[in-house]
């Protein structure tokens, strides 16, 4: 009823009415009459219906806020009334009421109602009223309210608030609350510092000392409670912990005092996810970790997912151990320091790390260790060809035994096909990048015999020797003698596989062995590579194809005989197609065992072969590109001309 009516600044009341102090003194004394008839219905009636009085009492609020409100709503109010008069009574009001609903609201009120400058010129004011609250007031609350407004103030005008430093006043708020207030449960703690820690994010964003000083003094204020075990409390631990890491470089705040003292309040479950927000926050930022030091200090943090921790008996199931290791996996390539000696310090700790989690673990995250050692020799390499020395006793022959020895423990994981990759990457590191001939022969002769010992399903074997073959091709520092004894061992491999058709296909991949690829122009510059001729064997791929052509016969002969007893097959068929691809790309790179004349024998063949057999569309198609693609070379390559080539099949 009185809004409106009171005699204002500016108000037609004002003057005969009264004015702004009288305004004040109306709104004031029904605020604090009101709140003293709010506070003593709490102590009215039988104790057993307090639980519906104070739902009462919770409903009748904001009349008793209203108050309030138009006081912040005069026109007349300056910042020097509010604090000479205004605050002072409603903070003694506040205080002498001793009631702890009426606490708990009024005071967030005052932050809610009141212009923000205001706050930040009584600051002292308020922040010294907290301690004096009644026990059970949530303080934390109000502490939060607070510096989230004023947090939002400071976007618009960051030096007011630095100026009055703000976060100092808070800090010590905080201290006094924690130690007046023992009662108070860890995750409310918590919650007041973390509503610190995003006042400071935003007022102070280039401060990291300020963020380890709330760090060590949550920990003073928590350390006499012991671990936090509480849901509650243990999510709060965890949100504050997490907050620097998306704010602030990650291995700066890892390398905070306080930090890791507030993370051992963590059970080991809590630790765990602690350490896995660790891990993204490295791996989804592209953060690089590029010393030793504090790669050392990373794993500190992240040991609860590189090992079992002791006297921490939960078995994890292998889904979630794989999630795990894949985010360990990822962080191994953020690991890297351009100085090959520091790299290599980095690698050999990774690895200590690894093997004490054990090989279930180790499946996972050795493999992406190898290939981080790969990326090193590359490196080294490559400041090799910009004439820099290789400093701090960093040799290529140590860092390809590291890695053997890496390659060794994958096998006894044991993951014969992964660890058989990586003896390949290896020995090609060794041939192409380091130009270490011994070594790379070593590499190759350990993975034929992990071929031979430890692959036994058929269709690992057709893939470990397709990645056998084709790294060796690829191999360049082998002389004549070395790479013959290896070409002799793929091939017995070619013939032992157990289908025809599987011998038939490999052996056609092996014809690559004698016909490497010229090295591309733009391709960079390695030590010793000067001068260094492909092999080029038109002999040798020839010996090979007509080897491809046979175990394609035998494919269909057998075929035959299949088809009386059980349902005919187009397999052989399709084997002619391939080969006939194969003699098309060796007769397109020049070799002089492909002539014209082979070339048209092998397509009338194929032709027979298509013509005598019911090939599927799949077939058809393949068969019909390859006829396409003759009949446009023939318009764009001399060679090919007098080549006869069958009409197209029908779609």
């Amino acid at each position: 009823v009185s809004r409106g009516l009171l005699p204002d600044t500016g108000s037609d009341y004002e003057g005969t009415g009264g004015n702004i102090h009288d305004a004040m003194d109306f709104l004031l004394s029904n605020f604090i009459e009101m709140n003293k008839l709010w506070v003593r219905m709490q102590h009215q009636g039988s104790k057993l219906d307090q639980d519906k009085r104070e739902m009462d009492r919770k409903m009748l609020q904001d009349l008793v806020g209203k108050n309030l409100t138009y006081l912040s709503q005069l026109d007349g109010l300056d910042f020097h009334l509010y604090s000479g008069v205004v605050l002072s009574r409603v903070l003694d009001q506040i205080i002498c009421c001793e009631d702890v609903i009426a606490q708990q609201y009024l005071m967030q009120c005052v932050i809610h109602c009141f212009p923000d400058e205001f706050h930040l010129g009584t600051l002292d004011d308020l922040l010294g009223t907290l301690p004096r609250l009644k026990e059970g007031v949530k303080v934390h609350l109000i502490m939060a309210g607070l510096m989230d407004r004023l947090a939002q103030y400071a976007e618009k005008y960051p030096t007011s608030v630095r100026q009055v430093d703000a976060f100092a006043r808070f800090e010590t708020t905080c201290c006094d609350v924690t130690a007046q207030h023992p009662e108070m449960h860890a995750g409310e703690v918590i919650e007041m510092y973390v509503a610190l820690l995003a006042f400071t994010g935003s007022v102070h964003p280039d401060r990291l000392d300020y963020v380890n000083g709330l760090l060590e003094a949550c920990h003073k204020a928590l350390r006499d409670r012991g671990t936090v075990s509480d849901p509650k409390g243990e999510k709060t631990l965890v949100d504050l912990l997490s907050a620097p890491l998306t704010r602030y470089d990650v291995v700066r705040v890892l390398g905070l005092d306080s930090y890791p003292r507030l993370m051992d309040l963590l059970r080991m479950r809590k630790r765990k996810d602690m350490a896995v927000k660790i891990v993204q926050a490295i791996t989804e930022g592209g953060l690089i970790v590029d010393s030793f030091e504090n790669v050392r200090r990373l794993f500190t943090f992240i040991a609860p997912l590189i090992k079992d921790a002791e006297g921490f008996d939960e078995e994890i199931d292998d889904e979630d151990l794989e999630d795990e290791q894949t985010l360990i996996a990822r962080l191994v390539h953020s690991l890297w320091s351009p100085i090959p000696a520091e790299q290599m310090k980095i690698l050999e700790e990774v690895g200590k790390q690894f093997e004490d989690g054990g090989f279930r673990r180790m499946k996972f995250n050795l493999p992406p260790l190898v290939f981080a050692g790969l990326k090193l020799i590359k490196h080294m390499s490559m400041l090799q060809a910009k004439g820099q020395a290789l400093a701090g006793g960093v040799t290529f022959e140590g860092v390809l035994d590291w890695l053997l020895a890496r390659c060794h423990l994958i096998v006894e994981v044991p993951r014969p096909m992964m660890a058989l990759r990586c003896l390949l990457h290896c020995g090609h590191a060794a041939s192409e990048e380091a130009r270490l001939e011994d070594t790379a022969y070593d590499c190759f002769e350990q993975a034929c015999t992990l071929f031979e010992e430890s692959i036994s399903s058929s269709s690992e074997k057709e893939t470990a020797l397709q990645a056998i073959i084709g790294t060796l091709h690829r191999c360049h520092v082998f002389p004549a003698e070395s790479r013959a004894a290896l070409a002799q061992t793929v091939s017995g491999y070619c013939a032992n596989l157990l289908k025809k058709e599987e011998q038939c296909r490999a052996v056609c991949l092996y014809s690559h062995v004698f016909w490497q690829q010229e090295v591309a122009a733009d391709a960079p510059a390695r030590a010793g590579t000067a001068g260094e001729a492909p092999v080029r064997d038109p002999v040798g791929v020839m010996r090979s194809l007509k080897r491809c052509i046979k175990l394609a016969n035998a494919a269909q002969r057998r075929s035959g005989i299949t088809a009386r007893s059980l349902r005919p097959s187009v397999e052989p068929v399709s084997l002619y197609v391939e080969l006939l691809n194969q003699y098309l790309f060796y007769f397109e790179a020049g070799n002089s065992q492909i002539t014209l004349s082979v070339l048209q024998q092998l397509i009338d063949l194929v032709a027979n072969e298509m013509a005598d057999k019911q090939a599927g569309d799949g077939l058809k198609q393949f068969y019909k590109n390859t006829l396409e693609h003759v009949n446009w070379r023939q318009g764009t390559d001399e060679k090919y001309k007098g080549l006869q080539v069958p009409a197209l099949p029908a779609a």
